[in-house]
């Protein structure tokens, strides 16, 4: 049985990464300075560390034994290219660890939420944050303001904003329908970028909720052409991780949201 090289398992974990959480950019990396094979993986928002979890355990050759003070073998094999050679074996590797990071904008609405839900008061920086229930979930009372806003973002923001994302990815691969000249087109929000415009929202109406989510997201109403704009968007390639969280909140607030970026340029 062959070995596989942990800097092959590492660039193999992140074409899968790539695949199965398309959008959302991770940090592999393999660990120096150790006797021991490790890889790290770091990502921003996105999946929850279970999902991630799931998918890095069976590229782990080997596992440690707290109660034994050693690592077993898991007797997990996996296949990679190497020098584009399909190549099956057992990883050398003894653990993957993950982290996922919080964005400020997911903290931002963390706040709004805790804000929203006491009344429009702002979170407290030198007292006790009793326990409160945020859209179903139990937040506990913490000294620390940061730290309960966190737990509202990893609980419930993050959650609801990694499923809406995936809901709106599945839709974007379902076939679109022509509509026939007369026929009214359906309702909706409109998320594009363009070069020429950068990224803008249409398809808004007053009252919807949908101003109160593209504020938060620093976006702004442009009275000529009657949209919403990004301001710094335009001339530049579009931000995927910008747009999914956009259009992850505006579904999160019952909104339905198409979203429209052009084509990638295939690289040279």
């Amino acid at each position: 049985m062959d070995y596989i090289e942990t800097k092959h398992v590492a660039a193999e974990l992140r074409n899968r990464l790539k695949a199965q959480f398309p959008g959302v950019k991770f940090s592999v990396r393999k660990g120096t300075g150790t006797a021991s094979a490790w890889i790290s993986v770091h990502w921003t928002d996105g999946p929850s560390t279970a999902d991630v979890d799931e998918l890095t355990r069976p590229m782990q050759g080997a596992q440690f034994d707290g109660q034994e003070d050693r690592y077993e073998p898991t007797g997990n094999t996996i296949t990679v290219t190497v020098n584009g050679r399909k190549v099956t074996g057992k990883p050398l590797v003894d653990g993957i660890n993950t982290h996922q990071d919080i964005s400020d904008d997911a903290l931002k609405a963390a706040a709004a939420l805790w804000s929203k839900a006491h009344d429009g008061a702002e979170p407290p920086t030198n007292e006790m944050l009793d326990a409160c229930v945020i859209n179903g979930h139990v937040i506990q009372e913490n000294w620390a303001a940061p730290q309960q806003m966190w737990q509202i973002a990893h609980d419930v923001v993050l959650p609801q904003r990694w499923a809406a994302a995936k809901e709106q990815a599945a839709q974007t691969a379902r076939p679109t329908t022509t509509h026939e000249k007369g026929e009214e087109a359906p309702e909706g929000l409109t998320l594009t970028h363009t070069t020429e415009d950068g990224t803008t929202v249409t398809g808004t109406r007053l009252g919807d909720g949908a101003a109160d989510v593209l504020k938060r997201h620093g976006f702004k109403w442009h009275r000529k052409h009657q949209y919403w704009y990004a301001p710094g968007s335009r001339n530049k390639d579009a931000d995927t991780e910008f747009v999914t969280a956009v259009a992850a909140d505006l579904a999160t607030a019952d909104l339905k949201v198409t979203t429209v970026l052009p084509e990638p340029t295939p690289a040279t």
